[in-house]
């Protein structure tokens, strides 16, 4: 049921950032995992394929990807709640995105995921 939720609210992150959500993917094993291919690049990082991580009880991160395609490094993390709307992490990853550094940090405190009991 947690995974069930968890696929939704990464579908709905994908289409706050305009992505269909094809490029995405949700790794059900604990702790619970979401990849998100980002179209673009961060500035500093030229040629490098961005995604956006998420990981369950830590929340989100914007990684580049090594020369090779088989390790990420992680570039920043988006402070406050593990699980903030969806509209705040697209706004974050656009600033991001965009060359805006540092961009502050958003805090939500309430989580939109619930583990069922």
């Amino acid at each position: 049921m947690f995974t069930t939720a968890v696929r939704e609210y990464a579908r709905r992150v994908s289409a706050e950032l305009g992505l269909s959500g094809e490029s995405s993917c949700v790794d059900a094993e604990r702790p619970l995992r979401v990849y998100v291919a980002v179209d673009g690049e961060l500035p500093g990082h030229p040629g490098r394929d961005v995604a956006l991580l998420w990981t369950d009880g830590q929340g989100w991160e914007i990684a580049v990807e090594e020369p090779g395609g088989t390790e990420l490094t992680v570039v920043a993390r988006l402070r406050g709640a593990v699980e903030p709307p969806p509209r705040t992490v697209a706004r974050w990853a656009g600033r991001l995105l965009s060359g805006q550094w540092p961009v502050p940090a958003e805090r939500v405190d309430r989580p939109l995921i619930k583990q069922a009991g």
